[in-house]
């Protein structure tokens, strides 16, 4: 990294490197940027090719930022914490503290499962062999980690507010610091053999100060000595030690321990546990012994894992505005212990919490490699509950502003990202006006896999009453489904798209294929067009001529010819067109038993001369008399002049035939 702390690298391609290795830029759709090669230009530059121009190709190198969620396993929980956020917004503001709680133990709770299937996938054949994708698991576990651990804590801090934080920060450290639980268990197994392990002394004084006073009395009673007067003592001192219960009197409580506490010192100073060595020193960090304690502090790997440890055996009734100030000389006690270590962002954001710094904490927690996942449901979680409000007051901070930006942040990440854009829209949902636009942008820009997905993303924008949207996703469909050479489908979705253009496009096609092979392509569609044919001029024209194909192939002819007729009156029908309508009408025409009256021949010999004829003279001097662009595209066309000859002929034939019928009186 440069001293700016910006990361700097080149492309490296050969156009980029005789440019200079100089890169150009665009941000694309989901939070990308396609960078190439660019050649500085300046005021004096010449505007001029350079020598080399077209001899390398110009290659597009598309950059994007990778998350922990490219990995599979990680996405179930985006999904089971969107179903967790919907709760809590049904909740709303007027919830209970324990209804608050259960909400902060399901995210919890996700958090856990999640890593225990870290922990088996990282273990899994296929993963072990790939070092990248391992890499990525072992990451994926400290990001969660630390959110589980840093959730857990602002829970117990700040969400169930308890007047006393002790035995709520035991359960906490025992969580996160479980090597020493782990070990004890096996000693456990080993029964009296136990004693003579190597570590079972130092798993001992682990668990002592991580304030596990059960599984400790255990261990100690089946070392072989347990019978001895030494560990009988030390069994009475941990076992009668005072406990604290929800609803006990304070003031008697402290009386007890006080008392429990200058007894336990007594015995050890008169020499009780001498013959004991080890067991002397445990029970010294029972007494709260300072050297011990501090022996303990540069065994640790966190600067909290023994702080709940010592307040139990020191302040046992710690309440959390005196946490601030007992975590703050323990913090500065463990730094000149261990002045070699450098405090990591995880102990920072514990001691954050612990000073009831929540302005830094936030900020702190939006540099997670989690896409703002903690820190968006965590500051969701604070605004719903409440019991903040006048910290974020006092502090200026618009809590109701914060949330809504870090949701829409999020949800516009999530709305980019490959198969999560459905739980971006439930955090988009939340931000009115705003995440209603986005909406409106990002969904048009999901891909779409099939119809199924297209038909629901429909659905949602509908819903939302997004039609721009709705009509754009028509649109694409139908082209898709156009290159596919599924027509049917392609006219169906430019009906719903609305797009008069579109529908023109799709009709028109429709009626040329016709033209040139006298195959009507998707009959069914088109015959159940019905009213929505009134999308498009042309598509008025392909339904009612589907009509008279239906007509004329059932041998309906009267039906077919005034049809016929109305189609040649209506002034829509397409110039590519007029031959093959035309040319439809011969057989009616040549009929003996006339189909067509007198008048509507008449029309149809006007539209002869005054429609194709000029239509035909246009063509010949656009492309010459024998060129093979002509307007008679129509598969039962071969001679231009023939068939005029020929539609004049019929129109003559029917004419006479039609007069004399029509004038002829009945024989009464």
């Amino acid at each position: 990294m440069s001293e700016s702390g910006v990361f700097a690298f080149e492309l490296g391609d050969e156009l980029a490197t005789r440019c200079g290795n100089t890169l150009t830029g665009v941000f694309l759709p989901g939070s990308r940027i396609a960078l190439s090669a660019y050649r500085h230009v300046t005021h004096s530059s010449r505007d001029a090719p350079t020598e080399t121009a077209g001899q390398d190709p110009v290659l597009i190198y598309m950059a994007q930022e990778s998350t922990l969620f490219d990995e599979p396993v990680l996405r179930s929980v985006l999904a089971e914490a969107n179903a967790t956020f919907a709760t809590l917004q049904q909740l709303g503001s007027r919830a209970t503290r324990a209804e608050y709680v259960n909400i902060s133990r399901a995210y919890r709770s996700i958090v856990r499962s999640c890593l225990e299937k870290l922990e088996q996938a990282k273990k899994s054949p296929e993963v072990q062999t790939d070092e990248a994708r391992l890499q990525r698991l072992s990451d994926a576990i400290v990001v969660f980690y630390a959110a589980e651990c840093l959730w857990h804590l602002f829970e117990i801090l700040y969400i169930q507010s308890n007047q006393l934080v002790v035995p709520q920060l035991l359960d906490w450290a025992r969580f996160h610091s479980p090597q020493a639980e782990d070990r004890a268990t096996d000693l456990l197994l080993m029964g009296e053999e136990a004693s003579e392990s190597d570590d079972y002394w130092s798993i001992v004084r682990s668990l002592i100060m991580l304030g596990e006073i059960d599984i400790t009395r255990a261990l100690l009673s089946q070392n072989r000595k347990a019978g001895q007067t030494s560990f009988k003592a030390a069994e009475q001192i941990l076992k009668s030690m005072p406990v604290y219960q929800e609803g006990y009197a304070l003031q008697k409580f402290h009386s007890q321990w006080e008392f429990w506490h200058v007894d336990t010192e007594r015995k050890i100073q008169s020499g009780l546990f001498a013959t004991e060595p080890e067991l002397e020193q445990l029970l010294q960090l029972v007494a709260g012994d300072n050297e011990q304690w501090d022996d303990g502090i540069k065994e640790s790997q966190d600067f909290f894992e023994y702080l709940p440890g010592y307040l139990l055996f020191t302040k046992p009734t710690c309440k959390p505005f005196e946490l601030k100030i007992a975590a703050a000389h323990w913090l500065n006690r463990w730094c000149l212990l261990q002045p070699e270590k450098k405090q990591c962002a995880m102990n920072r954001m514990v001691s954050q919490l612990m000073d009831h710094d929540l302005k830094i904490f936030i900020y702190d927690a939006q540099k997670l490699n989690d896409t703002h996942w903690f820190s968006t449901h965590l500051i969701d979680l604070i605004h719903h509950c409440g019991q903040l409000k006048s910290y974020f007051d006092q502090n200026n901070i618009d809590l109701p502003a914060l949330r809504h930006s870090m949701i829409y942040e999020y949800g516009s990440y999530l709305m980019t990202s490959h198969n999560m854009w459905q739980l971006g829209i439930d955090y988009l949902d939340c931000c009115k006006q705003e995440g209603q636009a986005a909406i409106e942008l990002l969904l048009p820009r999901i891909t779409l896999r099939s119809e199924r997905q297209a038909t629901k993303l429909i659905n949602l924008a509908r819903q939302r009453g997004l039609t721009s949207v709705e009509r754009e996703i028509c649109k694409v469909l139908s082209k898709r489904s156009y290159d596919n050479e599924r027509y049917g489908n392609a006219l169906e979705w430019a009906i719903r798209s609305k797009d008069v253009l579109l529908v023109t496009a799709v009709a028109d096609f429709i009626l040329k294929h016709y033209s040139k092979t006298g195959c009507m392509l998707c009959p069914d569609t088109i015959a159940n067009v019905g009213g929505r044919m009134f999308a498009s001029p042309r598509l008025v024209f392909l339904s009612k001529y589907f009509e008279f194909y239906e007509f004329y192939r059932n041998r309906d002819f009267l039906s077919a010819s005034e049809l016929l007729v109305n189609l040649l009156e209506s002034k829509i029908t397409p110039d590519y067109f007029w031959p093959s309508l035309l040319i439809d009408s011969m057989p009616l025409l040549e009929s003996k038993d006339p189909k067509i009256f007198a008048k509507e021949t008449v029309a149809i010999l006007h539209h002869i001369e005054t429609d194709l004829v000029p239509i035909i003279e246009r063509n010949v001097s656009k492309y010459g008399k024998h060129h093979s662009e002509t307007v008679f595209k129509d598969f039962r066309v071969e001679n231009v002049d023939e068939i005029l000859n020929l539609l004049r002929l019929a129109c003559a034939r029917n004419l006479a035939r039609a007069l004399i019928i029509e004038n002829t009186m009945p024989v009464v």
